[in-house]
């Protein structure tokens, strides 16, 4: 029993000093799949947010929820590297095209990501109305050593983490490398999906994944996104699988 529990407790240290990945994704329900698949369990609580150690196949991983908000996103993966110093952060999910050559089952495997939520309005009079389609991109700000702040307009995706992700191979669909971009709002009016697709650069729309990469990246973390259009539930989470497979 005493060695059961030595062996337990060794296990834990290890998750906690070094996981290979954190994984992140909106909804309890496109989680679940890698919950049940989650060997040596064990459930954490910070503050309103939950997080599950264990394996996955033989790997270390925690796994936590985002609700698809940046707010919550920020703050998930924040306490999930400051807390358990994973070699990877993984966001995933579903999320909605802004590539017209996308369709539905297509996989988006992130070279780079976009937080599209900025915004920078021409000046006009009381009446004029508003132009939303001339709007110019506002990019973010993160703060650089020294407390300087330097614009950007993407941020990259961890590169060993795309070779593996490009022989993934999905349920249904292609597979596509290209720019994860998000922001929270739902976008279904056809010109202003063009318009954030030309602006941006971007393949695809979700609530998290960018603003995810970019505080992974201000704590000193690799980041890695994948996408799946219009994605049913299962559908991401077999494909990190896949992808934990093939990380050395």
């Amino acid at each position: 029993m005493m060695r059961r529990a030595l062996s337990f407790l060794l296990l834990a240290s290890a998750l906690r000093a070094a996981p290979a990945a954190v994984l992140l994704t909106a909804p309890e329900a496109e989680l679940q799949p890698l919950l049940d698949r989650l060997a040596e369990a064990h459930t954490e609580k910070v503050a309103a947010w939950q997080f599950w150690t264990g394996t996955l196949d033989g790997k270390p991983v925690v796994l936590t929820r985002t609700e698809g908000d940046p707010l919550n996103a920020v703050a998930a993966t924040t306490l999930a590297i400051r807390r358990y110093a994973p070699r990877l952060v993984v966001t995933f999910g579903a999320a909605r095209a802004h590539d017209p050559a996308l369709h539905p089952g297509d996989v988006v495997v992130s070279r780079s990501f976009v937080a599209f939520d900025g915004m920078v309005t021409p000046p006009r009079a009381v009446g004029a109305g508003s132009l939303p389609l001339t709007w110019q991109k506002l990019p973010h700000a993160p703060m650089t050593p020294g407390e300087l702040e330097k614009y950007q307009t993407d941020f990259p995706a961890d590169a060993p983490a795309l070779a593996v992700a490009q022989k993934l191979t999905p349920a249904r669909g292609r597979l596509v490398t290209g720019v994860l971009g998000s922001a929270n709002q739902v976008n279904r009016e056809a010109d202003r999906i063009a318009y954030l697709h030309t602006q941006w650069g971007t393949s695809c729309e979700d609530g998290e994944s960018a603003h995810v990469a970019g505080c992974a990246l201000q704590l000193g973390t690799p980041v890695f996104g994948l996408r799946v259009i219009d994605g049913t539930d299962g559908e991401a989470a077999a494909l990190v699988v896949q992808l934990l497979g093939g990380l050395k």
